[in-house]
């Protein structure tokens, strides 16, 4: 910690990281430095990695060792925070443990990702979760074309990538798969309607070079979403460049991952995830269209792409954002997904302010919308 900090700063709310040194947690410590309101903690288990992101930081901020699998070490990084941001993993494996500890010691609680606990009452307290990438940043994309618009618009999104998988995310993308994150080939139309979509091999998206491989998944983050802005249809979809993830992903659909299997899957993933990005620029872009009708019923179609370069960065804004929102009282007490209670509008006013490489564009043209897609039977 810098030895020249007012009194003013010394009693700042204080926002603890948990992960604050890895890739996603070191971006969201700095958003948060940077806005100057806060002092941080930053914890994880090497004490040695916390200290040196502390000592860089232009904020009061300490560094503390905590284990995220141990409750009472969770329970002693809590004490004394505001909030507690969870950019620990993998969370499908860690569970809601985080989330306990805060609450327990008086804190809110934000997570980057779901930790899979139950939405029981918090008199008091704010728990935002999924409060990421995808999902987060993909859940908003929705709310934020439809906005303004008569109810009844199509949505049609997409997540695609290049870059190397961190251990802890593959990890999380596998289990995700099997945890009911989502059902592949479906399509919403006022339900949830399996094996209605086909693959697409020859996906196109703006800014990308060659065609992707687009496989249709609908989140259950894009269905609460269709659902609150009462969408006539939703789709998702997830863009390969390349093969080699997809052929790692493909093989792991059959059964529950565990233990040391787990591990060596999440290991090919890793390097398959290195094969792909081989020698090529690294990106994370989201794209979302809506095709709707304006108040006097005018056709629309509206469409955002958020582009930046490391998908671990753009997740720590997003949590960032969440934890500086909860901090300063700005979201409602209760349990919430990030999609259903952060301002999309605000959000990517942040994004286009924050780190450099990290793109926004939205487009809105007039005109009749193109008729609704015939659902094709199929399976991914």
């Amino acid at each position: 910690m810098s030895p020249t900090h007012s009194a003013g700063e010394r009693s700042a709310p204080l926002i603890g990281i948990l992960g604050g040194y890895g890739a996603v947690g070191a971006s969201a410590a700095r958003a948060l430095a940077a806005e100057g309101r806060f002092r941080l903690r930053i914890g994880g288990r090497d004490i040695g990695a916390a200290r040196a992101l502390a000592a860089e930081l232009p904020v009061p901020a300490q560094a503390v060792r905590v284990d995220a699998e141990d409750d009472a070490s969770l329970a002693g990084f809590s004490r004394g925070c505001r909030t507690v941001l969870n950019c620990s993993g993998p969370a499908y494996l860690l569970l809601g443990r985080a989330r306990t500890a805060a609450l327990a010691a008086g804190a809110d609680y934000v997570d980057v990702m779901d930790d899979g606990g139950t939405a029981g009452p918090v008199p008091g307290r704010t728990v935002v979760l999924s409060a990421g990438l995808a999902p987060g940043l993909s859940g908003l994309l929705p709310g934020l074309l439809a906005r303004g618009l008569r109810p009844g618009g199509r949505f049609s999104g997409c997540h695609a990538s290049l870059g190397v998988f961190t251990v802890t995310g593959a990890v999380d993308y596998l289990l995700s798969m099997e945890r009911g994150y989502g059902t592949p080939a479906a399509v919403w139309r006022g339900r949830v309607v399996p094996g209605a979509l086909r693959t697409e091999e020859d996906h196109r998206l703006p800014g990308v070079p060659r065609p992707l491989v687009a496989c249709p998944f609908l989140t259950g983050e894009v269905v609460s979403r269709a659902r609150a802005l009462r969408l006539a249809e939703a789709r998702w979809y997830n863009a390969f460049d390349g093969t080699a993830v997809l052929d790692v992903l493909n093989r792991s659909r059959a059964g529950r991952l565990a233990g040391r299997e787990l591990r060596a899957r999440a290991g090919q993933l890793v390097r398959a995830s290195a094969l792909d990005a081989a020698g090529r620029t690294p990106y994370h872009l989201l794209r979302g269209c809506l095709e709707g009708r304006g108040p006097d019923g005018t056709p629309v179609r509206r469409t955002v792409v958020i582009r930046g370069p490391d998908g671990s960065e753009l997740t720590g804004l997003v949590g960032a954002f969440a934890a500086a929102a909860v901090c300063d009282g700005r979201l409602p007490h209760g349990v919430h997904r990030a999609a259903e209670v952060l301002p999309p509008e605000d959000v990517l006013r942040r994004l286009r302010g924050g780190r450099a490489g990290v793109t926004v564009a939205e487009t809105e043209e007039a005109g009749a919308p193109d008729p609704a897609p015939a659902l094709e039977e199929g399976v991914l």
